[in-house]
């Protein structure tokens, strides 16, 4: 019966569509109230790796969400889709099985506190949508537009990417441990203010104009990146230490990188390896260098590298 309402709203929806923003306000509620978040919180689990321990979606709130996916956004007008605190673990919207070829339009959607962990956005239109404080643990970004997406506190553990647009996302305290296939990603003038980047594929990633403000890169893989003009002061990596004080592991890589003009004062860069990097007019001054490897560099017009360190 619930099955039989919600495709006969989907018709209703194709042949009306001045009637459209007001069925897809009334789905997205439906897929609230039936799939909710707990008030204690996101459900805790042993491994969010073992796919077959997360539940599975409900077969009407799937429903719910193939509908929203197969809507024309040139309907929408002012309506947006408000699916927060919802539980969405395990569920995905794709554009491969629509009859049309744009992606699927979740613009300026409303994801804020919803569980989507194991949730699959492959060909999705999520530019400005909002994420805040959401649970995006190993979900996947295939070919999706989050240009200016809000996914300040985000927990975006394990989380995978690929040709994903983040251009001026807002990723401040999100926490990207160990975020995959974030390489080439576009993240120009993205923020990303003490957002956690540890042990974080971003090779070949786009971070140009990008700030890293007191940014955790401990161990991040950014080798080929362009830092153009990028904010990294304060930048954090959580040194372990030995007896004697040297920094022994998980130093982040930025061979080759592309930091000109880059604000990197007062970063922790002990033990980084900046191999061939360009460091042209970048400022380091303050900078923690203990062991930093710059053979190649290009260090015309930096400052706050002691001659000690130039090779």
């Amino acid at each position: 019966m619930r099955l039989g309402g919600i495709h006969a709203l989907q018709r209703i929806m194709y042949d009306s569509a001045r009637d459209q923003p007001a069925i897809a306000s009334v789905l997205s509620v439906y897929a609230r109230r039936h799939a909710r978040v707990p008030a204690s919180g996101f459900a805790k689990m042993k491994d969010p790796w073992l796919l077959l321990e997360w539940p599975r979606l409900a077969t009407d709130v799937e429903a719910v969400l193939n509908v929203l996916a197969d809507r024309s956004a040139d309907h929408d007008k002012r309506a947006l889709l408000d699916l927060s605190n919802a539980d969405l673990r395990g569920g995905g919207v794709s554009s491969r099985s629509r009859t049309s070829q744009s992606r699927v339009p979740f613009r300026a959607a409303n994801f804020d506190g919803v569980d989507l962990r194991g949730f699959g956005f492959d060909g999705v239109d999520l530019s400005k949508a909002s994420f805040l404080r959401s649970n995006l643990a190993v979900a996947r970004f295939f070919d999706v537009d989050l240009s200016g997406a809000n996914l300040e506190e985000a927990d975006l553990t394990h989380a995978l990417f690929g040709n994903a647009d983040l251009t001026e996302a807002d990723l401040n305290f999100a926490k990207l441990h160990e975020a995959q296939s974030l390489s080439a990603v576009n993240l120009t003038k993205a923020t990303l203010l003490e957002a956690d980047l540890t042990d974080a594929l971003l090779e070949d990633a786009n971070l140009r104009n990008a700030a890293l403000i007191g940014a955790n890169l401990r161990g991040a893989y950014l080798a080929n990146a362009n830092l153009h003009g990028a904010r990294l002061s304060n930048v954090d990596q959580e040194a372990l230490a030995d007896e004697f004080g040297w920094y022994i592991e998980k130093s982040a890589t930025l061979a080759k990188a592309d930091l000109t003009r880059a604000d990197l004062t007062h970063a922790d860069l002990r033990g980084v390896d900046l191999t061939q990097a360009v460091l042209v007019d970048a400022d380091l001054r303050g900078a923690k260098l203990a062991g930093v490897k710059l053979a190649g560099a290009k260090l015309n017009g930096v400052r706050g590298v002691p001659p000690s360190l130039r090779p």
